[in-house]
């Protein structure tokens, strides 16, 4: 422990009395366990300190209902506030992974094979199936109310961090937050919400086990993590213990690293159980995206500019939540940029390292962020760069930041309610966001045109575009859009490809059609479509031997393509070919 200075001396001993540690520490410098080092050796009473915290230890779940109760006008801001931002999501219709998710999943129509799998989403999916059939807006009430019930979690946990002044400013900037729509709005992406839910449960019973000592409390933490590991089957759940490690590590018992890891060696195996019963679905993930033209793992950037580019883009992302959208991709990024990227690592890292001491608090929330997103740095690619909904859970810690910088603004300028004021305009500026952006949500093809709008330079983004186009038979603009997807691929895109050929041939232009068709058996020989498409070009020209050639590659790569098997017996049935 470094020697404290006289004038430090000084100041402990005529103000110690009348203080909070946390005043103390701001006057002098020194750090909550420093100051109670010292008290206890110049024979002082600590008790007077404490006396004087503001914040009693909440130790109890009684304590943890009481609080909410005396909160009471809080709790009904957040409600309404998250009622009147997510309305108008309520009419959003399936969109992306919802439609096979949902509206064409035969498991979603099997209610006891559902409950079977012990997955949540999916005894969800299947209940509301059940009672309300394909409508999508009791789906979205319930997305609504893991917003809310998060966001009441969020201040539960501010309280017993910070206090309640900077607990009710996180959970209101938490409840607008903007990259959360994608997470709320988005039927599919609820698991990411889910997932929150459990580790919001396990940190604050983990922060009422420090306070009481009860290890029921403990027990009930290590359940939320092996809830969100067994029925929400969570990805991320690979950063809750890590998670609980920075709260206690800069929260709670703020000594040293060595000292909160003992604290949390009895929740470390669960990250083994974690990875191990996860490694199956990584590894099959990795497999998946090594195989996959969609994914085009081989153009993804090394790992040396991938780390900085990720670290900076989240942030970038949280700081100016203005250009949401599904894919972030297609960034032309030059030597300059990919430096500047790297200084801002450096120096994310370095201020949480240099305030680890001095603002334990500001360097655990910062440290916060990237390891709740650890999953997005993996070596081994198996996620996107970044999404919104991967930062869902990364937001908490975000939304507690701003409401710390916004209270130290306020007690360093001294403008009473500033703090407020600040709050209240940010939730302006928020609440327009989400707004809008759940209007951009509500139908495909809103959703499609605003993503190529913020991301022009995504392949992915037009390509499922002309999906779209292509579903509603405009095949003029799907062409259009294949034809930007695959150019911004430099023509190595199968799927925009195909989506092009296919346009051609509803055009009527089989010629065209048909070299796009021929390139993509040349070069991906596995793809199904590009046969089944060629056999349609065939049995147009009545070139019914070459079609029953495409139609037999079709069943060799896709052996349960009912379409094409009754094609094929149709032909041979009328040709004998």
């Amino acid at each position: 422990m470094p020697k404290i200075t006289k004038s430090q001396k000084k100041i402990l001993k005529s103000a110690y009395k009348n203080n909070s540690i946390e005043d103390l520490s701001k006057k002098t410098g020194l750090s909550h366990e420093e100051i109670l080092s010292y008290i206890k050796k110049s024979g002082k009473d600590v008790g007077k300190i404490v006396e004087v915290t503001g914040e009693k230890k909440v130790k109890t779940f009684r304590e943890v209902f009481l609080l909410l109760k005396e909160s009471k006008w809080l709790v009904l801001g957040l409600f309404v506030l998250v009622a009147a931002l997510y309305f108008n999501s309520l009419k959003g219709q399936f969109v992306v992974d919802d439609i096979l998710g949902f509206r064409d999943n035969p498991q979603v129509r099997d209610l006891a094979d559902s409950f079977r799998s012990m997955r949540i989403q999916a005894i969800v999916y299947a209940v509301s199936y059940n009672f309300f059939g394909l409508n999508p807006v009791p789906l979205h009430v319930v997305s609504i109310f893991y917003h809310l019930f998060n966001s009441l979690l969020v201040f539960v946990l501010g309280i017993l961090l910070f206090g309640k002044k900077k607990g009710s400013l996180a959970a209101l900037l938490f409840a607008a937050f903007p990259v959360n729509t994608e997470a709320v709005s988005w039927i599919s992406a609820s698991n990411y919400s889910l997932e929150t839910t459990a580790f919001l449960v396990m940190a604050i019973l983990y922060i009422l086990y420090k306070n009481s000592s009860g290890k029921m409390y403990l027990v009930g933490s290590a359940a939320a993590c092996l809830f969100a590991m067994f029925f929400v089957r969570s990805n991320f759940v690979i950063s809750f213990v890590p998670l609980i490690f920075l709260i206690d590590r800069f929260f709670i018992d703020k000594k040293s690293f060595g000292s909160s890891l003992k604290n949390i060696a009895i929740l470390i195996p669960l990250t083994v159980i974690n990875f191990l019963y996860k490694f199956a679905q990584y590894s099959n993930r990795v497999s998946y995206l090594s195989g996959s033209s969609e994914a085009n793992v081989d153009a993804a950037m090394p790992y040396f500019f991938r780390f900085p580019y990720t670290l900076y883009s989240n942030i970038k992302l949280m700081v100016f939540p203005d250009n949401l959208s599904v894919f972030h991709e297609g960034d032309a990024i030059s030597d300059a940029g990919f430096l500047f990227m790297w200084l801002f690592t450096l120096a994310f890292f370095g201020v949480a390292f240099y305030l680890r001491k001095r603002k334990p608090e500001i360097s655990g929330l910062l440290l916060f962020i990237p390891t709740a997103l650890s999953l997005t740095f993996s070596p081994v690619l198996i996620s996107s760069y970044y999404a919104e909904r991967y930062m869902y859970l990364a937001v908490i810690g975000f939304c507690m930041l701003l409401a710390m910088l916004f209270t130290m603004a306020e007690e360093k300028l001294k403008v009473k309610y500033l703090s407020v004021i600040i709050t209240v305009l940010v939730l302006g500026l928020y609440s327009f966001r989400v707004v809008t952006r759940n209007i951009e949500w509500s139908s495909p093809e809103k959703l499609w045109v605003s993503t190529v709008r913020e991301v022009p330079g995504s392949p992915r983004a037009h390509k499922v575009l002309a999906d779209y186009h292509i579903e509603n038979k405009d095949f003029e603009g799907a062409a259009k859009e294949s034809e930007i997807a695959l150019n911004l691929r430099n023509g190595d895109y199968p799927a925009a490809r195909n989506n092009l050929g296919l346009s051609y041939l509803r055009l009527g232009m089989f010629e065209q059609a048909e070299e796009h068709f021929l390139e993509n058996i040349k070069t991906y020989p596995e793809m199904w479509q590009s046969y089944f498409n060629m056999s349609e070009i065939e049995v147009n020209r009545n070139n019914l031997k070459d079609a029953v050639y495409y139609l037999e590659k079709v069943l060799e790569l896709d052996p349960e393509n009912e379409k094409a098997g009754f094609i094929l017996g149709k032909i041979r049935e009328d040709t004998g070919l």
